[in-house]
């Protein structure tokens, strides 16, 4: 799909925000912060299988089963790279494995351009393929492409990144006229083997709403999706949430007005280069939990976080969309968010996928099973409808969102396990 003039942020709405680990304080808690004195929470039962059981047409055990098979071959996959790294320092200048995703079928295809490296990964039960460039070669092509955007004064690019499954650097274009300036760019683009350049139909925005599970009313300023509880330092209590979420420090109040804690960290910076992660600090008199409001009367816990391999099935909690579902589609992308006063915010280190989102669902958590990858950071502004709680049937658009494991790891971030 493709975006149009520099999206702009989409409106905050002050309803209920289904994100991630929700603060929950009281009885107007949905999800997972609670104050210290209200009632314990909720067992989670994992109802993500539910969701995307319903949505395949199969029971939730059957769909735990086709996300523990994803799981076992990601795991295959990590087992693979260590086995390579451990090689003796001959083998070690063979390349070894060269990015990963999952085909239609279901199956973990990696890049090799060795011989070893394709031997290990059969032996492990993945599908190994040879590329003319892969993982690396890719992502130092779009660091040679954002120097020619940089250069050529262009304005109209909206989206870079590599795309795995066709091997080729993906570059996406405004709706629209094109500039002087850009045809020329194009023009260069083109000629570089491995780019392909395509426009898009509609603008992106950022998809506001703060609370993991429920609102996140933002003071001042308006709301976002709740993400992931967590701790640093040892014992300070956080979430980490979409930077353009807590950007400016704002205090964060649940959709009773309670207080529940405050922005104290954001990498993002209207009209400035920037990364969509952020960092609220968590009152003392709340609590951060390690699970996720599903929405429906149910929760699913975290059990770890990761980077998924593209085509991985991933679901994200939202406040105005819910539960809906889709795959990872690619990493590492810089996009453009357009502003207030045709301001453009260049924001790199997104992943895009397939899932459904819309204004309000901004920070709401992604996860994969029981695994956490990302909070919501935007998608098109087309006037797309996804529905509520649609799980996989909320399909025809795509959304990004910041890695969890690149929040964590920058703000030393140890998320909270349910």
């Amino acid at each position: 799909m493709s975006f149009v003039s520099p999206p702009r942020p989409r409106q905050f709405r002050k309803t209920l925000v289904g994100a991630a680990l929700a603060l929950g304080l009281g009885a107007a808690a949905l999800a997972p912060i609670q104050s210290a004195s209200s009632a314990p929470a909720p067992e989670p039962i994992d109802g993500v299988y539910d969701v995307l059981g319903t949505s395949w047409g199969v029971s939730a055990s059957d769909a735990k089963l086709r996300l523990d098979a994803e799981h076992s071959k990601t795991d295959a996959l990590e087992a693979v790279q260590a086995q390579l790294a451990k090689a003796p320092r001959a083998a070690k200048a063979e390349p070894g494995l060269d990015g990963a995703f999952f085909d239609s079928a279901r199956r973990l295809v990696v890049n090799v351009h060795s011989t070893a490296a394709a031997d290990a990964a059969t032996a492990n039960g993945l599908t190994p393929r040879t590329v003319a460039r892969g993982e690396q070669a890719l992502t130092a092509l779009q660091t040679r492409a954002q120097a020619l955007i940089d250069r050529s004064g262009s304005t109209q690019v909206q989206q870079i990144g590599a795309d795995l499954p066709t091997d080729t650097l993906r570059i996406i274009l405004q709706p629209g006229r094109q500039s002087a300036k850009t045809v020329a760019l194009v023009k260069q683009l083109r000629a570089v083997p491995g780019v392909v350049v395509s426009t898009n139909t509609t603008t992106l925005a950022m998809t506001a709403d703060v609370i993991g599970g429920q609102i996140m009313d933002l003071v001042p300023g308006t709301n976002c999706s709740l993400g992931f509880s967590g701790t640093r330092n040892g014992s300070d209590n956080v979430m980490l949430s979409a930077g353009h979420c807590v950007e400016g420090n704002p205090r964060v109040q649940n959709a009773s007005g309670v207080r529940l804690g405050v922005g104290v960290a954001s990498r993002f910076r209207t009209g400035q280069p920037s990364v969509d992660m952020g960092l609220m600090d968590i009152d003392a008199n709340n609590v951060g939990r390690g699970y996720i409001d599903n929405r429906n009367g149910q929760t699913t816990r975290v059990t770890g976080s990761s980077k998924a391999p593209v085509g991985s099935t991933i679901c994200k909690a939202g406040n105005t969309t819910g539960w809906t579902c889709g795959t990872i589609t690619q990493y590492n992308l810089t996009v453009n968010y357009g502003g207030a006063g045709g301001s453009v915010t260049r924001t790199s280190g997104l992943a895009r996928s397939t899932v459904c989102t819309e204004g309000g669902d901004s920070g709401g958590a992604y996860i994969s099973g029981t695994v956490a990858q990302g909070m919501t950071s935007g998608g098109p502004s087309d006037g797309h409808d996804c529905g509520f709680n649609q799980g996989g049937n909320a399909t025809g658009s795509y959304s990004f969102y910041q890695p969890v494991v690149d929040a964590a790891n920058y703000y030393g971030v140890t998320l909270t396990r349910g």
